[in-house]
């Protein structure tokens, strides 16, 4: 009996010694596998074309020659990912793979479009996989969506809604799917602005993104409602309901950073100039955080209005979502906030106010 557990124990001793050099042998090999995988790099350009460039017969096949070694790389990563699963490189693997293939289809090897796509999709619903590494490749391919739509001559704000809108949903710490709603949401109507406002308020996101929607929804509820805008300018003036009681008011909300803001510059004066005698204010919300830069800028093209000055964190920007300038405000004669669209067809709504 003594023997019999004797050579049990010999034999288990045998297994044990088996099982630790075929780990050992998988590491190694995998180790090499990994070290083949790393060093395997593709050609580089004759260094000839640096003198006498190549024509376009020379490129086309040196193109070829570079999407089949994107090819022949991308199967190395497949073999690897595959044959060690839970070797520490494994899901860096899988990225190699779809970068070498992403390679390849640039280079014009079309034929493995759909082999990328794949491994795309695969990687993106692994959930056990990197969340910043999914929402990498995520954004890869709405860009490459959003790119074919445009060529298609699709509608784009639906594109970029849809788009938004699955980012969202799939990854709420994301902040590009808010971005891309924020930009929607501030040419939409007022009912598709307060849905997608909505949804980005509830998401169940970080406060800094949910904050997006929620500062959409406040500025929505200023419609039809006082201005709530206060202040003292930087040369005095009070800016209340009641310094601007009995005048339309635009409020503007500008940065000299903003390209855009510096071209309605122009238009702002005129009608300045045009209504002001009849009761006309603007008001100025800027957001340059030099601001001696913006006051030069203002005193260089003889901005009358009164300025509130804030920088990019300014407290009426945080407070309403307002990331994307220029923005303005229409408000009537009774201090009531009557548009938060101002910016499109600007003069007719100001007539339209004056007139009342």
């Amino acid at each position: 009996m003594k023997s019999k557990k004797l050579f049990l124990t010999a034999v288990g001793a045998v297994f044990f010694f088996l099982a630790a050099n075929i780990r050992a042998a998988e590491t190694n090999s995998a180790a090499q596998a990994w070290q083949s995988l790393t060093n395997f790099s593709l050609s580089p350009p004759p260094m000839a074309w640096m003198t006498n460039p190549p024509t376009e017969t020379e490129l086309a096949t040196f193109d070829d020659h570079r999407a089949a070694e994107s090819v022949t790389l991308a199967e190395k990563a497949r073999s690897f990912y595959a044959q060690f699963p839970d070797d520490a490189n494994a899901a860096r693997a899988r990225v190699t793979e779809i970068q070498a293939l992403q390679m390849a289809v640039h280079l014009g090897a079309t034929n493995h479009l759909n082999d990328l796509l794949a491994r795309e999709q695969s990687l993106i619903a692994d959930t056990n996989a990197p969340t910043e590494l999914r929402y990498e490749l995520r954004l890869d391919l709405v860009g490459r969506d959003l790119k074919l739509e445009s060529a298609s001559g699709a509608d784009m704000n639906a594109a970029l809604e849809k788009a938004g809108r699955a980012l969202v949903k799939e990854f709420p710490s994301g902040p590009a799917g808010y971005e891309i709603l924020g930009e929607v949401a501030e040419s939409a109507d007022l009912a598709k602005m307060r849905e997608l406002a909505d949804l980005m308020a509830n998401s169940g996101g970080p406060k800094e993104l949910t904050d997006v929607g929620k500062g959409l929804l406040r500025r929505l509820d200023v419609v039809g409602k006082s201005l709530p805008i206060e202040f003292t300018a930087t040369d005095g003036r009070e800016v209340n309901l009641t310094t601007l009681s009995n005048k339309v008011v635009l409020v503007d909300f500008w940065a000299t950073w903003c390209p855009h803001c510096v071209e309605m510059v122009p238009n702002l004066k005129k009608l300045y100039d045009k209504f002001h005698a009849d009761g006309f204010e603007i008001v100025g919300i800027n957001f340059d955080d030099e601001t001696n830069l913006a006051q030069r800028f203002i005193k260089e093209k003889d901005l009358a209005w009164p300025q509130f000055f804030g920088g990019r964190d300014n407290k009426y920007g945080k407070n309403y979502a307002l990331n994307f300038l220029p923005s303005a405000w229409l408000v009537d004669r009774k201090g009531i906030v009557r548009d938060i669209h101002g910016t499109a067809d600007l003069e007719a709504k100001v007539e339209k106010l004056m007139a009342k």
